[in-house]
């Protein structure tokens, strides 16, 4: 179930219900404050019509269901950005996301970028600082800045055998859902 697979810019609406379906408080550590539906609706709009500097990468459950996502922005700067449903919470969903994301990252050459994150968000620091990634507080807001080793001929390795890994994952659970037989 945590395999980690890349969303098709066709499955970008799947992010939109995921971030929906977050409860509040996990809405708070993605987002860093209170959004409504209507935030939500906008960022995606913005996302699907500038699809080309949004790289999603996501894990789902048996039904295909989106339970975790990691948000790559590579406009103006490379931002991470993460969520993870409540019930999938504490499982290392967030931890296999943030891997995912740096090893894309470090194959295609953006080595440089940032995250932000609450202060109390004690998780998202953790896997910063398991991840070699320099933090810093200001403000009540966590900044982390992004320094990425260069690609080595494992990172690109590794990349492509995560990537079919993946498809294999999802073929494997789309012919075991009933719709897919009909």
């Amino acid at each position: 179930m945590s395999t980690v697979r890349r969303l098709l810019i066709a499955e970008y609406p799947k992010y939109r219900a995921h971030l929906k379906a977050l409860d509040e408080d996990s809405k708070l550590l993605r987002f860093g404050h209170r959004v409504t539906d209507e935030v939500i609706d906008h960022l995606c709009n913005g996302i699907e019509k500038d699809a080309i500097h949004h790289i999603l990468f996501c894990i789902e459950n048996e039904q295909l269901e989106i339970v975790a996502v990691g948000h790559i922005a590579t406009r103006d700067g490379m931002e991470l950005a993460f969520s993870v449903h409540k019930a999938y919470q504490g499982k290392g969903l967030g931890s296999k996301l943030m891997t995912r994301c740096i090893q894309y990252c470090r194959t295609h050459g953006i080595l440089k970028g940032c995250m932000v994150c609450l202060s109390s968000n004690a998780v998202i620091k953790h896997l910063c600082i398991k991840n070699g990634i320099h933090i810093h507080t200001d403000h009540g807001e966590t900044m982390a800045d992004l320094e990425l080793d260069r690609p080595d001929v494992s990172t690109y390795v590794t990349e492509q055998c995560a990537s079919n890994l993946a498809m294999f994952d999802y073929m494997s659970k789309r012919t075991m859902l009933p719709w897919s037989f009909k």
